[in-house]
């Protein structure tokens, strides 16, 4: 495939199977790391010389996974919505192009953003991480909504955490 709107002109192989699901899990990975902030799991994701571009933020993956953790948590919470990524291989390079709801809940507001994440991923040393990141802006909009009107969690819910206290991190027993 020479180009990035062709589509495999062949059968995947077991290895291109890896490969993806490998893929996936990285950008999973750097959701939960995000919404969990998470600045260790998020730089994870990325090789070390990795770059991530966010119009707002350019720069290192170390640097990225710190900037995040600066300026996400004056939200209440954040969830990013993945859906399945669109991968295509070519070698030990990957184009893979995933769109993302994420809501960014403040006191009185969620904040939705419609984005992509559109990366290039290499294949090093067995692993495949991300080489380079762009974040590209589909749609955004602010919901306000009465925090009086918010549903009250009984104290034996289990409620999610931004660190790693949370149960994703504690595990079920």
């Amino acid at each position: 495939m020479s180009e990035l709107t062709n589509e495999p002109s062949t059968r995947l192989t077991i290895d291109d199977l890896l490969a993806r699901e490998e893929i996936k899990d990285v950008i999973k990975r750097l959701a939960r790391g995000t919404d969990r902030l998470d600045e260790e799991l998020m730089a994870s994701c990325y090789h070390p010389d990795g770059f991530d571009d966010h119009n707002s933020f350019r720069g290192s993956a170390t640097d990225f996974a710190m900037w995040v953790c600066e300026v996400l948590p004056h939200f209440v919470a954040t969830h990013h919505f993945i859906a399945d990524p669109y991968i295509r291989l070519d070698g030990d390079v990957a184009q893979v192009d995933t769109y993302c709801e994420a809501h960014h809940v403040g006191a009185d507001t969620d904040m939705i953003l419609g984005l992509r994440y559109v990366d290039r991923f290499e294949q090093r040393d067995g692993r495949w991480l991300i080489a380079k990141r762009v974040c590209a802006f589909d749609w955004t909009y602010t919901v306000p909504f009465d925090p009086a009107a918010r549903f009250a969690f009984a104290p034996d819910f289990t409620v999610g955490r931004r660190d790693r206290s949370d149960i994703t991190y504690t595990g079920v027993e």
